[in-house]
């Protein structure tokens, strides 16, 4: 099982050697067996890579995020094939039955406002945002057609940050969640990818100008475990230090079955349940992630 994070944060050299990853700067050289290796996220411009190297981390699946000159994620590297079977699985993806889609989508969204609900109590915040999230977890329609999750977002962010806090602003708190979601966002892709289906036709979202349109569904029950790590460390600005302990976020324990999971090991449960589910329209086969907070 891999689990560790490797983070490339100076002038470096990174190449391919029995089956290691190199690491060669100018201070000392680092090995690592890419058994133990679950995500490689480069976060300077100074690095140069052998196509040997990002040819095996593609053979082994693990997750390459390359980050622009601002540390901030901008591309990953993804296979072309996660699994033996991708055109059958490709094909059976074009075909999902709309209707069930559309439970799957009013449950995913159940999850989400539940859990957004979960964070609001357990930070012990105003019982107004409180109750009105629980009016809305009691209100939701097929395929979520009265928006019940826009509804809910802004709620929950005026009761979490504060009513002057406004998604999208340019501010520290938005720069924080944007960088912790793109991280989730990247396990996923990464788990659509192995299970064989594609990233880009999802089940709700369907805009022609996201590549991660099934990543973005699946991911949204999971987003606010990304909000209590921004809400409890109250950044002032953030950088390289802030950056790290946003991605702390992939070791976090959860639980998946009543059992006890990191988090990029509940992601990979969870989503091959939902892929499960929409083969056989069964709702019942979906394995949610539960957290502590």
């Amino acid at each position: 099982m891999t689990w560790r994070t490797v983070h490339i944060t100076k002038r470096s050299k990174l190449d391919l050697r029995m089956n290691h990853l190199v690491v060669r700067s100018k201070d000392h050289t680092t090995r690592i067996h890419l058994s133990e290796v679950g995500l490689l996220m480069i976060e300077t411009t100074q690095v140069s890579v052998t196509t040997a190297l990002l040819s095996e981390l593609s053979k082994q699946k693990i997750r390459v995020v390359i980050c622009d000159e601002k540390h901030n994620p901008i591309s990953e590297l993804l296979p072309y094939h996660g699994c033996h079977d991708c055109s059958k699985k490709i094909i059976t993806q074009f075909n999902w039955d709309d209707g069930f889609m559309k439970a799957l989508w009013s449950n995913i969204i159940f999850q989400k406002i539940f859990n957004q609900r979960q964070v609001l109590i357990a930070k012990k915040c105003d019982k107004y945002y409180i109750d009105l999230l629980s009016s809305y977890l009691s209100d939701i329609a097929l395929d979520d057609k009265t928006n019940r999750e826009g509804l809910s977002a802004k709620v929950y962010f005026a009761g979490l940050f504060s009513n002057e806090f406004i998604r999208g602003d340019e501010t520290v708190t938005n720069a924080a969640l944007d960088y912790g979601y793109q991280i989730i966002l990247s396990c996923f892709n990464r788990e659509i990818k192995i299970c064989g289906y594609l990233t880009e036709l999802g089940i709700h979202h369907k805009s022609q100008h996201n590549p991660f349109n099934l990543s973005s569904d699946l991911m949204e029950p999971v987003r606010p475990i990304v909000d209590v790590i921004v809400y409890d460390n109250k950044f002032g600005a953030f950088g390289k230090e802030e950056k790290r302990i946003v991605q702390s976020v992939l070791h976090k324990d959860v639980f998946v079955n009543n059992k006890r999971q990191v988090l990029t090991n509940a992601i990979s449960i969870y989503t091959k349940s939902i892929m499960d589910a929409l083969l056989y329209k069964d709702l019942t086969k979906i394995k949610w992630i539960q957290y502590e907070l």
